[in-house]
């Protein structure tokens, strides 16, 4: 491992016998700033990616009707609830309280009953001329104990969406929704309730789609109220609630990240490749390298070796002392035209190709080398 970074840290600061002293010295000085600037800002967004910072985009739907909220009421005394509904453009009512639950006790709690209309919405009434106008609950105290006075009264109001199962450790946005709606009411009063709906798409990221950020959503559906008392008006029972609408429009909010895995290596590649871009502009290309990772893993790089060397053997090294040996006239020629062919060779398979420039025949040529056995190298 330690003389692969140190052939690393070779490589990346090349030595240039011919290159002036200052010019080598500025070019060793420019890679060293691109590649701590380019570490810093690695730094940077490997930091902000694990932040995990996303951001909100917003969008209106107006195309469904608005569900009716679901609701549920506690109370220290027994009590019953009934449903009336009331419509534009039209002086009947109809009843509704075929959706309020049964009574149900708890000690630490009292008394308790849900209310749960999936089949009743809300429609633009400039879109539905009978549409729903309201949904009026009266809460009528049934228990012989109850003499007068405070009962203890509350409800919480969520989205159809979000059961009483739900609230508890499944997500702070419908804990915290939930505690937003909840109301006290009180005796011997009238209530109108104006909501909104809303619906979060929250990003779960996992192992495979934090890659693209494109994450699988889990859709909360929110709503927020307002609660407007009306004191001694048309009371019946113990306490009238009105449930409308204050708007026609579900607001959507879409989770996204602001930084995902495939962002993170394009910025920081597109950096690197700026950095060195301008380093080629200005002190020129590296020599060519033609083995990568692979060729240079221990258990694969003395094979790799081995076979270039026992492809071109024995004319390297290219450079060799020919001319100085016992041969003839003839047979140095030979010799050096072998290690030519030689050197054309490994620079065809390895540094660039010249399929487009020459022509078929010349593919052909075998590299014969001098020796008693005859070896031969071919170029294809």
């Amino acid at each position: 491992m330690t003389k692969l970074i140190k052939k690393f840290i070779v490589d990346r600061f090349p030595s240039r016998r011919s290159e002036l002293a200052a010019i080598r010295r500025s070019r060793i000085l420019f890679l060293w700033l691109c590649y701590i600037g380019v570490l810093i800002y690695f730094c940077r967004e490997a930091f902000k990616l694990s932040q995990d910072e996303r951001t909100l985009s917003y969008k209106e739907d107006d195309s469904s009707p608005i569900p009716a909220p679901f609701a549920s009421f506690f109370s220290l005394f027994d009590f019953t609830i009934s449903c009336e509904t009331g419509y534009y453009n039209n002086n009947s009512t109809g009843d509704c309280t075929e959706y309020v639950g049964d009574t149900y006790y708890y000690q630490d709690f009292g008394y308790s009953i849900n209310f749960s209309a999936p089949d009743l919405g809300f429609d633009n009434p400039n879109d539905n001329a009978n549409a729903l106008f309201a949904i009026q609950l009266t809460v009528n105290i049934t228990d012989p104990k109850f003499t007068g006075g405070d009962a203890g009264l509350t409800a919480f109001f969520a989205d159809k969406a979000s059961k009483m199962q739900r609230i508890k450790g499944v997500s702070s946005y419908e804990s915290t929704a939930v505690l937003a709606n909840t109301y006290y009411f009180a005796n011997n009063q009238s209530y109108a309730l104006f909501y909104s709906r809303k619906i979060l798409s929250r990003l779960h990221q996992t192992a495979v789609n934090v890659l693209s950020g494109n994450g699988d959503h889990k859709p909360i559906a929110m709503i927020s109220s307002i609660l407007v008392s009306y004191p001694n008006i048309f009371v019946e029972g113990y306490a009238n609630i009105a449930i409308r609408p204050n708007s026609y429009i579900v607001i959507m909010e879409t989770e996204k990240s602001d930084l995902t895995v495939g962002d993170f290596l394009s910025v920081v590649g597109g950096i690197y490749a700026t950095a060195m871009g301008i380093y080629l502009f200005l002190y020129g290309s590296y020599e060519m390298n033609p083995w990568g990772l692979i060729q240079n893993l221990p258990c694969v790089r003395h094979k790799v070796r081995s076979a270039l060397y026992d492809s071109l053997r024995p004319n390297i090294p290219f450079s060799g002392p020919i001319l100085s040996k016992n041969l003839s006239s003839d047979e140095k020629v030979v010799a050096v035209e072998q290690r030519l062919l030689s050197l054309e060779f490994f620079l065809k398979e390895y540094v660039v190709s010249v399929n487009n420039i020459v022509k078929d025949d010349t593919h052909k040529r075998d590299i014969e080398a001098p020796t008693e056995k005859g070896v031969k190298i071919s170029e294809n």
